[in-house]
C-alpha cells in the first residue's frame, strides 16, 4: 500500500504569491486558516498545477496561465513539491510558463532527477514516462480525478449532485464509470482510429491517429532508406562524368578556334568576291538597263504606229470594260428572261388548265355548295343540328295543339253546361254551397223577424184593448162616485158629468202608465217589411235553386265538377298559351295553321331556324316545292341519319376540291403577277441596253453590233494602251533604279560600274596571294563547291560550337546536380535504422496499449456488475459508521441500491438525501468520501484536502467532524483550509515561509 505525504509546497509568481512562498506540512492534520482571498484555494490550485500541468490559455474564468500569473512582474513562475512515498522523498519542479518538469528522487542525501523534460497537459504528443511515474507514486495521473476523489472544496456538492458523485467516488478515480469508459474510448481513438473493428465504438473514425501516423511514418522511412543507398552511387556517376566532360571541352575548343580562323580567311576571301560579284553584277545589271531601255524605246515607236489604226480609241470611256461587261450581262440576262417567261406563259396555261378541269368536276356534286359559304360542311352539320331541334320543337308543338284538342273536346263532351252557361251562374255553381247555406240562412232569419213582427203587433192590439176598458171603467167609476153621494152634498148631472170624464181622465192616465202605447202603423209596417223580406229570401232560394238545378241534375258532386272543369279550363288556358307563344316564337305570329305557315312571304317572321333550313332544302334539293312550314317539316321527317352523313362527306369532299380550286387561283395569279413583273422587267433591260450602249457607239458600230467583237476589239486597244504603259513605265522605272533621269546619264553611270568590279577583282587576288591556303579557292571553277565548302566549314564550326555548348550544358547540369544531391545531406543510414526500429518499438506500444485499453474496456464493463455486488455492501457499512459519527445517531443507515442511488434509513423509513437539511447532506457527503477512502486505502494512501467545506455546519456537527477528521488524520495526511480562526485548533498550523 503506497501512502503519500506532502512535505512543502513552494510557489513562485502563482496567483497572490508574487515571492517564493514556501508551505510546510506534518504527517497527520495540518490547518492553514487565512482570511478569505488571501491564496487558500491558489494553493489547492498549486498542488494540481505541479502535478498535472497548467494550461495556457487566455481566458481568465478557467484553470489556466491566465488566471493564475501573478500581475506585479513576479522573479518567475513556477514551483517546487517535496512529497514522501512509501517514505521515500520526491522532490517535483515545474516551470508554469514552459512546462518544464524536473521529477528527481532523494537518495544518499540528495535528490537525483529521474524524469525531466516538458509536460504539456494539452499536447497532442504527451510526457508518457512522466504520467506512468506520477501514476505509479500517487496512483492516478488525472487532475479531475485528483480533485474529485481527494480534494473536498467549497460549497459541497448539492443533494442532486450527490448520486452522480457517489458514483463518481466508488470509481476510485473520481469519476463514473460511464466516464470512465469514456474516457478509454477517448484514449483509444487518439491511439487509433480502428476502434469498431475493436468492439469499443460502432464504427471506426475517418482520419487517422497516432498509430496510424505511425505506421505511415515507418513506410516513408523504409523508402527513404531505399532512395539515400542510390544517392552515393549517382553522387560518384556524376563526378567521373563531370571529369570526362571537363577534358572533352578543352579538346573540342581547341579544335573549334583552328576552324574558326580559317573559317574567318574563308569569310574574307568569300566577302571580296562576293563584292567582286556584286559590283559585276551590278554593271551587268546597269548595261542589261541599258540594252532593255534601247529596247523600250524602239518599242514605243511601234505601238504608236499601231494605236493610229483605231481612230475610235481616244473617243471611248476608261469603263468601256465594264459597259460591254453589263451589255453582256443585260443580254444574258434578256434570254433568261425571255426563256422564264415562255415557262411561266406555259405554267399560266397549265394551272388555267387544271383550274378548268376541277371546275368542271365541281358540275358533279348533287348540291350547289359554293352557295353555302366557305364551310358547307360546318353549315351541313349545322343545319342538321338546327333540323333536330326544329323537329324537337315542331313535335312539341304538334303534342301541345294534340292536349289542346283533348283538353277542349272533353270540355265540351262533359262539361258543357260549364262552357255555354253565363258569368253569373259559373259563379252560382262554383259557390253553390256557401251561396245556398247564406241563403238558408236569410230566409230563416227574415221569417224569424216576421214572425216576431206579428207576435209584437198583436201584443200592441191587445194592450189597446185593455186601456181603452180601463177608461170605460175608470169613466164609469168617476160618474158613479157623484151619484153616490146624497142628494145634498152635489148630486147633480154635471157632477156626474164632471166624474166620468175626471175617472174616464185617470183611467187613460193610468192605462198608458201600466200598459204603454205602440205605434201600431209602425209594426204593422215592419210587419209589412219582414214579410216583403221573408218573401224575397224564399224567392232568391228559389230562384238560386232554379238557376243551378240543371248542374245539379248533371253532376251529383258540383264543387268535384266545379274543380275539374276550372283545372281543364286553366290546362287549356297554359295550352293555349303554349301554342300561341310557339306561333309567336316560331311562325312570327302567323294565325292559320302552322303547317300552312308560307315561308316566302316577307310580312311573316318566322323563326330564323326555319328560314336556314327552308334555305338549306332549297339549296339542296331544287326541285322540291317547300313553300309552307308544314312541307318543311315533312321533308326534314324524312331524312334520315345515312342522307345526312352522306350529305356532310360530299360537303367534305366538296370544301377539299374547292380548296385544291383556290391553290390552283392563287398559283395562276401569282404567275400571271409574277409574268407581269417579269414583263416590265423586259422592259427596263431594255432601256438599260440602250443607255449603255451610247457612250460607246462608234466602237459597236466598228464591231457592227457583236457585244463580242466590240469586247476583242476594246482588249485589242487596251493591250495597246497597256503596252505603251507598260512600256513607258518600264523605260521610266530602269531610269529612277539606276537612279538617273536621261539616256545619257544611263550610259554614264554603265561605264562606272564596270571600273568598280575591276577593283574588287585585284583586292581578292592580294588576299590569295598572302595566304596561299586560298589558293584552291581560286582553281575552284564552281562558285556552288566553294559556298558548298563554306557552308559545310560553317556547319562544322556550328557543330562545334553547339556541341561545345552542350557539353557546356551538361557540365552545369552535372554541377548543379551534384550540388543538388551533395546538398541533400542523405540520412545516415544506421541512424535511420535505429530511427526505424524507434517507430517499430513505438508502433507496437502503441498496439499494446490499445490492446490494453480495449481489454480494459471490456475488462471494466464486465467488472462493473462485480464491482457492484462486492463493493456495494462494504461501501454502505463504512459510510454508514462514518456517518453515525459524524452525526452521533447511531440507528440511522446508509444504504445503496444497485444503481447506486444513495438512500438514508432513518427510524426503518428511507429518506431521500434531498429531504436532509443541508449540514446533515455535508456530513453524508463527507461520510462518503471517508468510505472510499477507507475502501481506497488497500491501493493508494492519499493525503485529503479539505479547502473550507464546512460551511453548511454549526458547532455539535463541526464538533463530531473535527474528531472524525482526528481520528482519519492517523490514517493519512489532512490538510484543512479555512478562514474560521477557530479551526487552527483542529491541528498543526501550517508553516508560511515567504523569501527563497
Amino acid at each position: 500500500m503506497g501512502k503519500v505525504k506532502f512535505d512543502r509546497v513552494r510557489l513562485v509568481g502563482f496567483g497572490p504569491y508574487r515571492e517564493a512562498t514556501t508551505f510546510t506540512f506534518t504527517d497527520q492534520l495540518n490547518v492553514f486558516v487565512a482570511p478569505n482571498e488571501r491564496g487558500k484555494s491558489t494553493l489547492v490550485a498549486g498542488v494540481n498545477a505541479l502535478f498535472f500541468g497548467l494550461p495556457q490559455t487566455t481566458d481568465g474564468t478557467v484553470f489556466g496561465q491566465a488566471r493564475y500569473r501573478n500581475w506585479d512582474h513576479p522573479p518567475g513562475f513556477e514551483g517546487e513539491l517535496i512529497f514522501t512515498v512509501d517514505g521515500k522523498s520526491y522532490r517535483l519542479r515545474r516551470d508554469f510558463q514552459n512546462n518544464q518538469i524536473s521529477l528527481a528522487r532523494k537518495e544518499q542525501g540528495e535528490y537525483r532527477e529521474i524524469i525531466a523534460g516538458t509536460h504539456n497537459p494539452r499536447a497532442q504528443r504527451r510526457n508518457l514516462r512522466y504520467e506512468e511515474a506520477l501514476k505509479e507514486l500517487l496512483g492516478l495521473n488525472s487532475q479531475a480525478l485528483f480533485e474529485a476523489t481527494f480534494c473536498l472544496t467549497q460549497p459541497l456538492p448539492g443533494a442532486g449532485e450527490l448520486n452522480e458523485k457517489v458514483q463518481e467516488l466508488l470509481s476510485g478515480t473520481g469519476v463514473g464509470f460511464k466516464r470512465v469508459t469514456d474516457e478509454l474510448i477517448k484514449e483509444l481513438r487518439e491511439i487509433t482510429r480502428f476502434t469498431g473493428r475493436r468492439g469499443v465504438t460502432a464504427k471506426d473514425a475517418l482520419e487517422p491517429r497516432v498509430l496510424e501516423r505511425v505506421a505511415e511514418e515507418i513506410e516513408k522511412t523504409k523508402a527513404g532508406m531505399e532512395q539515400d543507398r542510390e544517392l552515393v552511387d549517382r553522387l560518384e556517376n556524376y563526378r567521373r562524368c563531370l571529369e570526362a566532360e571537363e577534358q572533352q571541352r578543352a579538346a573540342k575548343a581547341r579544335a573549334l578556334a583552328e576552324q574558326e580562323e580559317m573559317l574567318s580567311l574563308w569569310g574574307k576571301w568569300q566577302q571580296l568576291t562576293k563584292s567582286y560579284e556584286a559590283a559585276r553584277m551590278v554593271y551587268s545589271q546597269i548595261r542589261k538597263s541599258k540594252e532593255r531601255a534601247g529596247e523600250l524605246r524602239g518599242e514605243l515607236e511601234r505601238i504608236a504606229e499601231e494605236k493610229a489604226a483605231h481612230p475610235w480609241g481616244p473617243s471611248v470611256p476608261e469603263e468601256t470594260g465594264e459597259i460591254l461587261q453589263q451589255l453582256v450581262a443585260l443580254a444574258e440576262q434578256k434570254t433568261n428572261l425571255a426563256q422564264e417567261l415562255a415557262a411561266l406563259e406555259a405554267e399560266v396555261a397549265r394551272v388555267a388548265a387544271e383550274e378548268a378541269d376541277w371546275v368542271r368536276q365541281r358540275d358533279h356534286f348533287t348540291v350547289d355548295w359554293a352557295a353555302l359559304g366557305v364551310g358547307p360542311a360546318a353549315v351541313v352539320e349545322s343545319r342538321r343540328a338546327q333540323a333536330r331541334e326544329a323537329l324537337a320543337v315542331w313535335a312539341e308543338a304538334q303534342e301541345t295543339a294534340r292536349a289542346a284538342e283533348e283538353n277542349g273536346r272533353i270540355r265540351r263532351e262533359e262539361f258543357i253546361l260549364f262552357e255555354e252557361t253565363d258569368p253569373v251562374t259559373l259563379e252560382a255553381v262554383k259557390l253553390y254551397d256557401s251561396r245556398r247555406a247564406f241563403l238558408r240562412s236569410r230566409l230563416e232569419n227574415a221569417n224569424l223577424k216576421w214572425e216576431k213582427a206579428k207576435a209584437e203587433l198583436q201584443r200592441a192590439k191587445s194592450h189597446g184593448i185593455i186601456r181603452w176598458g180601463l177608461v170605460f171603467l175608470t169613466a164609469v167609476l168617476g160618474g158613479a162616485v157623484p151619484a153616490l153621494l146624497p142628494a145634498g152634498a152635489g148630486r147633480n148631472l154635471l157632477w156626474i158629468l164632471g166624474g166620468f170624464l175626471l175617472g174616464a181622465g185617470l183611467g187613460y192616465l193610468g192605462g198608458r202608465l201600466i200598459l204603454p202605447p205602440r205605434a201600431l202603423a209602425f209594426l204593422r209596417k215592419q210587419v209589412a217589411v219582414n214579410e216583403e223580406q221573408a218573401k224575397a229570401a224564399a224567392q232568391a232560394l228559389d230562384q238560386f235553386e232554379r238557376q243551378v238545378a240543371p248542374f245539379r241534375v248533371r253532376f251529383p258532386d258540383l264543387a268535384g265538377a266545379y274543380r275539374r272543369w276550372e283545372k281543364l279550363l286553366g290546362e287549356g288556358a297554359e295550352l293555349a298559351r303554349k301554342h300561341e307563344e310557339f306561333r309567336r316564337r316560331e311562325l312570327g305570329g302567323f294565325s292559320g295553321p302552322a303547317a300552312a305557315c308560307p315561308l316566302t312571304e316577307p310580312g311573316i317572321k318566322i323563326n330564323v331556324r326555319w328560314r336556314d333550313l327552308h334555305a338549306f332544302a332549297r339549296i339542296v334539293t331544287p326541285l322540291e316545292k317547300l313553300d309552307s312550314l308544314g312541307e318543311l317539316v315533312a321533308w326534314l321527317g324524312a331524312k334520315t341519319p345515312g342522307w345526312w352523313e352522306g350529305l356532310l362527306n360530299e360537303a367534305a369532299a366538296f370544301e377539299e376540291k374547292r380548296a385544291e380550286l383556290e391553290r390552283l387561283k392563287g398559283l395562276r395569279k401569282a404567275n400571271e403577277e409574277y409574268l407581269a413583273k417579269g414583263r416590265e422587267k423586259e422592259a427596263g433591260l431594255a432601256q438599260a441596253e440602250v443607255k449603255l450602249q451610247a457612250p460607246i457607239t462608234l466602237l459597236l458600230e466598228a464591231a457592227g453590233g457583236d457585244y463580242q467583237q466590240a469586247g476583242r476589239l476594246w482588249t485589242a486597244w487596251r493591250e495597246l494602251c497597256l503596252r505603251a504603259e507598260k512600256a513607258a513605265g518600264a523605260f521610266e522605272e530602269i531610269l529612277a533604279l539606276e537612279k538617273v533621269t536621261t539616256w545619257a546619264e544611263l550610259e554614264a553611270k554603265c561605264d562606272d560600274a564596270a571600273l568598280k568590279a575591276q577593283s574588287f577583282y585585284q583586292e581578292r587576288q592580294q588576299l590569295v596571294a598572302a595566304h596561299p591556303g586560298l589558293t584552291p579557292l581560286e582553281a575552284a571553277t564552281a562558285p556552288e563547291e566553294i559556298e558548298a565548302a563554306y557552308r559545310r566549314r560553317q556547319e562544322e564550326v556550328a557543330r562545334g560550337q553547339a556541341e561545345l555548348q552542350a557539353i557546356d550544358a551538361e557540365i552545369r547540369r552535372l554541377t548543379m546536380e551534384l550540388a543538388r544531391l551533395e546538398g541533400q545531406e542523405p540520412i545516415n543510414i544506421a541512424e535511420a535504422e535505429e530511427d526505424l526500429a524507434r517507430l517499430e518499438g513505438s508502433r507496437a506500444a502503441l498496439e499494446l496499449e490499445a490492446d490494453a485499453l480495449t481489454l480494459a474496456y471490456q475488462e471494466l464493463t464486465a467488472a462493473l456488475h462485480d464491482f457492484q455486488s462486492t463493493y456495494r455492501l462494504r461501501l454502505a457499512e463504512l459510510t454508514t459508521a462514518y456517518f453515525r459519527e459524524l452525526t452521533a445517531d447511531r440507528e440511522r443507515r446508509i444504504e445503496l441500491d444497485e444503481a447506486f442511488q444513495v438512500t438514508v434509513v432513518i427510524d426503518g423509513r428511507p429518506v431521500a438525501p434531498a429531504q436532509l437539511s443541508y449540514g446533515a447532506r455535508d456530513q453524508l457527503y463527507i461520510a462518503l468520501r471517508l468510505g472510499i477512502a477507507r475502501l481506497l486505502a488497500t491501493e493508494t494512501v492519499l493525503p485529503f484536502i479539505f479547502d473550507d467545506p464546512f460551511l453548511n455546519c454549526d458547532a455539535g456537527r463541526l464538533a463530531k467532524i473535527r474528531a472524525s477528521l482526528e481520528l482519519l488524520a492517523g490514517e493519512r495526511q489532512i490538510i484543512l483550509l479555512s478562514h474560521r480562526a477557530d479551526f487552527a485548533a483542529w491541528g498543526t498550523p501550517v508553516t508560511v515561509k515567504t523569501g527563497s
